[in-house]
């Protein structure tokens, strides 16, 4: 028996869309299965121990709602084969995902200054970066123009500032930073290729600093990430690997991993959990 866990509030709301013509496919074929609204599960783990019947679990959401599954069970060993299907405003982890599916892939954490511990599987940003999720919560709006238009108003507000960065024991210093992005996955904001040379399926991190640009130029350079073509400004964008990377501003910041934002963060501390979870695609 299949279980699908699915998240009402994905997609602006319009998840039901989808879980429906799901529904409809599993009622087709005459495949056995539950349906479990995720948000009404209090403990992922536990809920999972007391369906020892269920072979495969498919989960229907977008980036926050992986997010929120691998928080709740970085450390639960599955017996189940665990799927994702895309039904989220961004789905960019889904984008790595797809054709490199075969192997496990690797969880990220975090450590703020202001004592949050998080997980991650996609990716992490501060800076314009966690500007951007802020003007995206504000709006009702969560569709793919509305991400434009405030990624350009976040560039035009922000003000770039010092940033104080540590890769695998190696100190970066840059006195106008724009945002640092931490990536495990390739893509954010909905098809960006932020990391183009980003592997799901090991340890590093894709790191990446704007810095010491003029604000006309980072609008043109913004418009090239979607090709991956960015990483060419190296004047403008440091690009490195690395396990374990520290970053610090000098003012409190918007943190976001996954899409999930974390507020008056002054330093993070990022590395591998060193475990891994296995999400195949679901076609």
């Amino acid at each position: 028996m299949d279980l699908i866990l699915y998240n009402p509030l994905s997609n602006n709301k319009k998840s039901n869309i989808q879980t429906n013509k799901l529904i409809r496919k599993y009622k087709k074929n005459k495949t056995p299965f539950r349906l479990k609204n995720i948000l009404k599960i209090q403990n992922i783990k536990e809920y999972l121990d007391t369906k020892k019947d269920i072979d495969k679990v498919i989960l229907l959401g977008g980036d926050g709602t992986i997010n929120r599954f691998v928080n709740e069970t970085v450390n639960y060993d599955f017996t189940q084969d665990i799927y994702l299907k895309p039904n989220g405003s961004g789905n960019d982890y889904m984008r790595s995902l797809r054709g490199s599916d075969e192997a496990p892939q690797y969880v990220m954490e975090s450590i703020l200054d202001t004592g949050i511990k998080t997980n991650f599987i996609n990716g992490a940003g501060i800076g314009v970066d966690g500007y951007v999720l802020y003007l995206m919560e504000k709006s009702a709006n969560k569709r793919f123009y509305r991400y434009i238009k405030s990624t350009i108003k976040a560039l035009i507000q922000y003000i770039p500032e010092p940033i104080t960065i540590n890769v695998d024991g190696k100190e970066h210093v840059f006195k106008k930073a724009y945002l640092i992005s931490i990536n495990n996955g390739k893509y954010i904001g909905s098809g960006m290729k932020m990391a183009p040379q980003a592997n799901i399926h090991d340890e590093n991190l894709d790191v990446l600093v704007v810095h010491s640009i003029r604000k006309i130029f980072l609008l043109f350079i913004f418009l090239t990430i979607y090709t991956g073509k960015h990483l060419k400004f190296k004047k403008y964008i440091f690009h490195t690997k690395g396990k374990h990377i520290k970053a610090t501003f000098t003012s409190p910041q918007i943190y976001q991993t996954d899409g999930e934002c974390y507020y008056d963060v002054t330093s993070i501390d990022v590395k591998s959990t060193g475990k891994t979870i296995h999400f195949r695609a679901f076609e």
